[in-house]
């Protein structure tokens, strides 16, 4: 059936699930469940990616007057006058729940209430869709930027520099290769089989040749038989007058950026030496081919090639040190939440007779929180709160002199703080109806002492 060899193909409800059908252009759904999701999973079968129909059909049958040509034929076909899409995404095909088939099938449910109900549903899912989209605003300042970005780096060799390399070497024509449109017929290239067909056609590689039943291989970097045909060009000796440069690029280890330089005649006859980094600088270019490099003309451009390698690599220098800033916040927000909850434990248990136990003390905390916007917690180490105060994402005043600090924290913070309370008393192999606040606090204090450590380490 993907092949086109026949034109019909019989499912089972099995084939919702797993098989890609984007060579049909028609379905034809002959049973209707009551799950509409279903049926959404078969249309999605053949609406995909991949395919090559412009225009696709969908035909549901079903008895008439049925509780599945209710819902699948009249309510659809309202929905569809009434509501159209949500939002810039496609409606799901029907926000219809199999109870609601059976309570219309049982006459418990009358068309008008499942109508009403249905528009409800589809009210709130564009509530939610809104909640999730991008306006269209912002998502073409979006390509904008990406675009602008895009455009500050070159690929050095594109498919189409492949390919004028390929069918327009005098070399391989005198080897035998044949170019004939889109492709070439490899002959007399060693660890190549002779006829072996090269392209730089993503159409002529994904569909083949009609007149040619061979393989079609893809001309670029990774495919076997074209690094066989670049490592045979990398047997020919370099003139003296190119100079092959290579530099590591700082900060990533492996990598290395390579440029050529090259001894060029002007049109005065002068020669000069360019650095050649991308196919395109080759353009119009004539070598020097009797010149001589030395190392004192290559030198310079060994500079010039690792400022190009720091612009170009800056945004991926950028990511170990974008880690590790975001390594530390998540850190020093943790060491924040122990110091508030660690405080606030410490001066509930104060008021408590006997000994304080866990869960009373922090459910007093969590109820002080869901009253109070903001909390002034007192007594802060603020010698720590010092060196965190950078990486913390909430805004913390500290005080530049002095060994204990006041912080405000917002219902947020506090609720942040409680929960990583209960985290951590829940790593506590103990009773949680006899935990004891005390043993939490000193919990708190040693996690405390180790996110420190690690903090300073990062």
């Amino acid at each position: 059936f993907l092949r086109g060899e026949i034109d019909i193909l019989v499912c089972t409800d099995a084939a919702a699930e797993g098989l890609n059908l984007q060579t049909a252009d028609l379905l034809i759904n002959f049973d209707l469940g009551w799950n509409p999701m279903k049926i959404e999973q078969r249309i999605g079968r053949i609406d995909r990616i991949g395919q090559k129909h412009k225009d696709i059909y969908v035909l549901n049958l079903c008895y008439a007057d049925s509780v599945e040509q209710i819902v699948y034929d009249r309510l659809l076909s309202r929905l569809a006058t009434a509501a159209g899409i949500v939002g810039a995404q496609q409606m799901s095909l029907l926000p219809v729940k199999p109870k609601d088939f059976e309570a219309l099938a049982q006459k418990k449910l009358s068309f008008d209430e499942l109508e009403r109900r249905v528009k409800k549903r589809l009210d709130e899912q564009k509530r939610r869709t809104q909640t999730m989209e991008i306006s269209p605003r912002d998502l073409y300042d979006i390509y904008m930027r990406s675009a602008e970005t895009s455009d500050g780096w070159s690929s050095p060799v594109k498919l189409g520099d492949i390919w004028d390399a390929l069918k327009d070497s005098e070399y391989l024509r005198a080897l035998g290769c044949k170019i004939e449109q889109e492709k070439m017929t490899v002959y007399n290239v060693e660890g190549i089989p002779d006829g072996t067909v090269l392209t730089t056609s993503r159409e002529l590689y994904e569909e083949g040749s009609a007149e040619d039943t061979a393989r079609v291989h893809f001309a670029s970097y990774g495919d076997p038989y074209f690094d066989a045909l670049l490592s045979h060009i990398e047997k020919f000796h370099i003139p003296a007058c190119i100079k092959r440069i290579a530099i590591p690029v700082e900060g990533m280890d492996g990598v290395e950026m390579v440029a050529y330089a090259v001894a060029c005649k002007r049109t005065d006859n002068e020669v000069e030496v360019r650095v050649i980094t991308l196919w395109k600088d080759m353009e119009d270019i004539q070598l020097a081919e009797d010149y001589s490099l030395s190392e004192e003309e290559i030198e310079p451009l060994r500079g010039e090639l690792k400022r190009i390698a720091k612009y170009e690599f800056r945004d991926y220098l950028a990511l170990e040190r974008i880690e590790r800033d975001n390594v530390k916040a998540a850190l020093a927000q943790e060491m924040l939440n122990y110091l508030v909850i660690r405080n606030l434990l410490n001066l509930k248990a104060k008021f408590v007779e006997g000994q304080a136990l866990f869960s009373q003390v922090i459910r007093e905390i969590q109820e002080l929180f869901q009253k109070r916007e903001r909390i002034n917690i007192p007594d802060l180490p603020a010698d720590i709160l010092r060196e965190i105060s950078g990486s913390l994402l909430f805004e913390c005043r500290i005080p530049k002199l002095g060994d204990k600090a006041d912080v405000t924290v917002p219902r947020i913070l506090g609720f942040s703080s409680v929960s990583a309370a209960r985290r951590v008393a829940n790593r506590i192999k103990f009773s949680r109806r006899r935990l004891l606040a005390s043993t939490v606090i000193e919990r708190l204090r040693r996690e405390m002492d180790e996110k420190l450590k690690a903090y300073r380490m990062v």
